[in-house]
């Protein structure tokens, strides 16, 4: 009986999650800088379902996507060398990738994806350098022993602990009544005790925001499965 209260509690909430205001996505740009092709895929955070997943050829013309979403969910750009990269998709918001003049991908459209430009440019490198470090560790570029395994160990350690969670924080801190500064706690998925401590540094409204939601979405699954459901 218990376990069968606890799962319908948790339903509860995860709807209580879908029920926020939603509206049209778009996203924009020709994705110069990236090779032949790019695939765009939306994922629904709360189900962790792909809602959009298409392949897009680089051109020279500019791309559009525009979707229905009902609550904020989570862009997934991959190019032909399998980098990817990830961006708020957020219901309202236009999303636009654009150059400037020395060949640097920036965020525009809607003032969300100006804000979120600003920290993009500062953590988006050091999201890579821990991205390269989860591709040695779990092996995509040849089995790590001893030694080198240590390396790599430490130093995804030091750039998520030294680095991106101190730079989040610093920015959460200059921004704090920003939508923005609230959809970059979604970084800190699986980590519940950083997600806490990131959207305690926001304003009652910025964790209110539809942006908000991503991090809520992904701390409520972290819970689910860490906590130890009683057996009836």
């Amino acid at each position: 009986m218990l376990k069968k209260l606890f799962i319908a509690m948790l339903m509860g909430m995860m709807t209580l999650g879908a029920m926020a205001q939603g509206g049209k996505f778009t996203v924009k740009g020709t994705f110069e800088g990236r090779k032949d092709s790019v695939t765009l895929e939306i994922v629904d955070v709360n189900s962790w379902e792909t809602i959009v997943n298409e392949k897009r050829a680089i051109t020279g013309e500019e791309h559009e996507l525009t979707i229905d979403l009902k609550d904020a969910a989570l862009l997934y750009i991959t190019d032909v060398k399998g980098l990817t990269t990830v961006f708020p998709a957020i219901p309202g918001e236009t999303l636009l990738f654009y150059q400037n003049d020395y060949k640097v991908t920036h965020l525009g459209g809607s003032q969300f994806y100006v804000d979120y430009d600003e920290a993009h440019q500062i953590i988006g490198p050091i999201l890579l350098g821990i991205n390269e470090c989860n591709k040695h560790l779990s092996g995509e570029f040849g089995s790590l022993y001893g030694d080198e395994f240590d390396l790599y160990s430490k130093l995804y350690i030091k750039l998520v602990n030294e680095v991106l969670i101190p730079v989040v924080h610093n920015y959460i801190k200059a921004h704090p009544d920003q939508d923005a500064a609230a959809a970059l706690i979604f970084l800190f998925a699986n980590d519940t005790k950083e997600i806490e401590r990131a959207s305690a540094l926001l304003t009652e409204r910025a964790r209110n925001s539809v942006a908000a939601n991503l991090y809520k979405a992904v701390n409520r699954q972290t819970v689910v499965r860490n906590v130890e459901i009683p057996a009836d």
